[in-house]
């Protein structure tokens, strides 16, 4: 789970800003929070702020982050994402930590890098208790220097070591050759999901039947018109055709374990949503769609809205313990009430399941202390230099029965556009 995630010299985020899912212990809806080494922890947040506020860049120094996990610095692609708005920011770290909840236990992990050069100046892995800080890794490659716990690392790794020390384009998190700790905090990473608005949530992989039930029941409760999720056999030929290139060797892949497992696997292949199973040693192949009483319609026929509701849905039928999800604008093609419903379901689900959502919305809806606890809700503005800010709501101290909504929409929080005036083009003068 996530305790805290700070960035800083990335995008539209200059100083280092922090969005912290600790709880408030004096808070109500004490089911929507767990507890680690006695940090009391969220299991649900809501950003708001208007449009070019950082919101969403908030969930790219994430992936950013990421990305830099499995690939190191060859995941730079674009090597001006520091935040520009100082030209000395080319020149420095930018900073990227995650705090962890492991099993009963709390980590610190992160590194700086310069992104323009492509170098790794430090990494550190910590653990975090009441007492102390230990650290159980740090290393400054710019320095040269590597201090490490004697009890993590007792394996004969040092040779291994000497080589990772002064690396300027490798994590040493990405290694396999490291003590255990390191691969537990590696998986934590390989369970993250984070979704921009346009990316599918759950668009591969194995996805099983009694999922499938669940899904076709919850989405009757949303006001679609859908009656249950149906399923009409496809030849593979029909499949495979809409398979693109860059995918083809994923999908020769994905039928191979498909063939050793009863579980079925879903191919979302453009606007078309397949299913292909192993039954009797073959394969059989099946295209998802949605019955409306008693008529048929493809994945590809449905709205915008229909497609998101179901993707969003998948998460709450699939999420296992310990699941973390970021999704950027969760209200993208849905109607303001059905964001709130899901968010409702979500949060019934929350009271049984150890799992955390964290989702940034202009929905203001959802700007209810009826439904949400005040350090749940956060908001991103710019400062007077351009530069985005992360602060809780928590820090107003409203009532309880103040018109959050109201209030928000008037700009009291910051999280609203402002607008100097209309803009009307000019007409040509003859």
């Amino acid at each position: 789970m996530l305790v805290r995630f700070t960035v800083g010299n990335f995008l539209s985020f200059d100083t280092n800003q922090s969005l912290s899912l600790i709880a408030d212990a004096h808070l109500g809806f004490g089911e929507r929070v767990f507890t680690v080494d006695s940090v009391q922890l969220l299991k649900f947040g809501a950003i708001f702020g208007a449009n070019a506020a950082g919101k969403s860049n908030v969930i790219k120094a994430m992936a950013f982050a990421h990305s830099m996990i499995k690939q190191g610095t060859a995941a730079i692609k674009n090597p001006e994402v520091y935040c520009r708005l100082k030209s000395e920011n080319r020149s420095k770290p930018s900073y990227f930590e995650f705090e962890i909840a492991l099993d009963d236990s709390l980590y610190a992990y992160g590194f700086e890098v310069i992104i323009a050069e492509s170098v790794i100046t430090e990494e550190w892995l910590v653990k975090l208790t009441k007492e102390k800080e230990q650290t159980l890794f740090a290393r400054n490659t710019q320095k040269q220097t590597f201090v490490y716990d004697t009890l993590l690392f007792a394996v004969p790794v040092g040779p291994h070591l000497e080589a990772l020390k002064g690396a300027e384009n490798t994590l040493l998190i990405q290694s396999n050759a490291l003590p255990a700790i390191l691969g537990e905090v590696q998986s934590w990473f390989n369970h993250l999901t984070l979704a921009n608005p346009s990316s599918a949530l759950t668009g591969y992989g194995a996805f099983p039947i009694e999922d499938w039930g669940r899904l076709s029941k919850a989405i009757t409760h949303f006001s679609t018109g859908i009656s249950q999720i149906a399923f009409r056999g496809v030849d593979e030929k029909e499949v495979s055709s809409h398979v693109p290139p860059a995918y083809r060797g994923q999908y020769e892949a994905d039928k191979e374990r498909a063939l050793k497992r009863q579980v079925p696997y879903r191919l979302q292949i453009g606007s078309r949503l397949f299913l292909m199973q192993q039954k009797s040693g073959a394969l059989q192949f099946s295209e998802v769609g949605f019955a409306h009483k008693e008529a048929y319609f493809g994945y590809d026929e449905e709205s915008d809205g229909t497609r998101r509701l179901l993707d969003l849905l998948s998460v709450l039928v699939t999420s296992e313990p310990g699941s973390v999800v970021f999704i950027d604008e969760i209200d993208r093609s849905l109607h303001p009430k059905l964001t709130l419903q899901f968010v409702k379901n979500y949060l019934e689900l929350a009271k049984t399941q150890n799992v955390q959502l964290v989702v940034t919305t202009h929905e203001s809806l959802l700007l209810n202390l009826q439904l949400l606890r005040r350090d749940e809700i956060f908001f991103v503005e710019k400062n007077q230099e351009g530069a985005s800010v992360i602060y809780p709501f928590d820090q107003f101290q409203e009532q309880f029965d103040a018109h959050l909504e109201q209030a928000y929409l008037n700009g009291r929080y910051g999280g609203v556009p402002f607008f100097g005036g209309f803009y009307l083009p000019e007409e040509d003068e003859e």
